[in-house]
C-alpha cells in the first residue's frame, strides 16, 4: 500500500459558479489564500461538497486543473475525486487528474449498479488504480449517498493484497466502531480521513490523523483547535469545542442542510462568492439566509465559530 501521509484538516471545497451555472474558477487563488489563513493546507476536490456529480466530465477536469494550479506550492496535499457511475469515465478522470499533478486520487464506488461484494469493489478500484501510476488511490466511503455499505476494514485487507498503490479511505459514515477498527489495524499504513464534522473529535480519539469537511472552508480556525487539542491529548477541551460545532451544524440541519445551504453560508461568511448550487439542489433565498444568520447569532456562533 502507499500511504500519502496527509494530516490535519482537509477542506472539501465548493465549486464556485456564476449565476447562470457556469463555473467561476477565477476565484480559486483567493480561495486557496482564504484556506491558508485558517490553517487549512489540504483540499479534496470534486467531492460531494464540490458538486462533483453535478458537473460534467470536462468541467471536472478543468476544476481539477485549476485547483492544482492555484494550490501547488501553497497547499500540502491536493486530492481529486474522480468517481462516476461508469468505469470508463472514472478511469479517464483518474488518468487526467494524475497527469495534471494531483497528489492523491480518490474515487466513489459506482452507485447505480453497485458492487455487491468486496471482491467486486476491489476489482473496480484496481482498474482505477492502474491508471494513476504510483500515486495513492483513496476510496470514498459515503454509504448514505451511494448505498454501498461494505466493511472498510475488510476492504483495506483485500486492497493490501491486490492494489499496490492503495492509499486509504475517506470515511464519511457515522459507524465509529468500524472506523476505529480500521485505525487500530491500518492507521500507520494508509490515510484514514474522517468525514463527519459534527463528531470528528471522537474519530481523533480513535487514532484518526486527518479529516475531510465542508465546514473547514470557513470554520478552519475552530476545527484546527479541535484537531490540535486532540493531538495533544486534551480531549476535555476538544469536547467542549466539538459540542459547539454540533450546535452549529444542528442549526444548519434545522434549515435543510445540503450543499446549497452550505455554499450560500460560505459566501455570506467569507465574502468569497461561491454562486448558486446546481439543480436538483434548490437555491437559498436572501430571506432564508438572514434567518439562518439570526439563528447562528442565538448560539453565539460569531463569538467562537470563526
Amino acid at each position: 500500500m502507499k500511504n500519502p501521509n496527509v494530516k490535519g484538516l482537509i477542506a472539501a471545497p465548493f465549486t464556485p459558479m456564476k449565476e447562470n451555472g457556469d463555473l467561476n474558477l477565477s476565484v480559486l487563488n483567493d480561495y486557496v489564500d482564504l484556506l491558508i489563513k485558517q490553517g487549512v493546507y489540504n483540499v479534496y476536490v470534486n467531492g460531494t461538497t464540490g458538486e462533483g456529480l453535478s458537473i460534467n466530465k470536462e468541467e471536472r477536469k478543468l476544476a481539477a486543473e485549476k485547483w492544482i494550479q492555484a494550490g501547488k506550492g501553497k497547499l500540502k496535499c491536493i486530492i481529486v475525486q474522480v468517481g462516476t457511475c461508469n468505469l470508463s469515465d472514472t478511469k479517464d478522470l483518474a488518468k487526467h487528474a494524475a497527469s495534471a499533478g494531483a497528489d492523491v486520487i480518490a474515487t466513489l464506488p459506482p452507485f447505480f449498479f453497485v458492487p455487491k461484494t468486496l471482491d467486486v469493489l476491489v476489482d473496480y478500484l484496481a482498474e482505477v488504480a492502474n491508471q494513476i501510476g504510483d500515486l495513492p488511490l483513496m476510496y470514498y466511503h459515503i454509504p448514505g449517498m451511494t448505498g454501498v455499505n461494505l466493511d472498510m476494514e475488510k476492504l483495506i485487507q483485500l486492497a493490501e493484497k491486490r492494489i499496490p498503490n492503495f492509499g486509504g479511505v475517506k470515511f464519511s459514515s457515522g459507524e465509529l466502531p468500524e472506523f476505529g477498527r480500521c485505525c487500530a489495524k491500518y492507521g500507520d499504513q494508509v490515510a484514514l480521513c474522517y468525514g463527519k464534522d459534527e463528531q470528528v473529535a471522537a474519530a481523533y480519539m480513535l487514532g484518526c490523523k486527518a479529516a475531510v469537511g465542508s465546514t473547514y472552508n470557513y470554520c478552519g480556525i475552530l476545527n484546527n483547535k479541535i484537531y490540535n487539542d486532540c493531538m495533544n491529548g486534551d480531549y476535555k477541551a476538544a469536547g467542549k469545542l466539538q459540542n459547539k460545532v454540533a450546535q452549529f451544524i444542528g442549526v444548519l440541519i434545522d434549515h435543510g442542510l445540503d450543499v446549497a445551504v452550505n455554499k450560500a453560508l460560505m459566501t455570506k461568511l467569507t465574502g468569497l462568492d461561491m454562486g448558486p448550487a446546481r439543480l436538483p439542489l434548490s437555491a437559498v433565498s436572501k430571506e432564508s439566509m438572514e434567518i439562518i444568520i439570526e439563528d447562528l447569532k442565538k448560539i453565539d456562533f460569531f463569538e467562537w465559530g470563526q
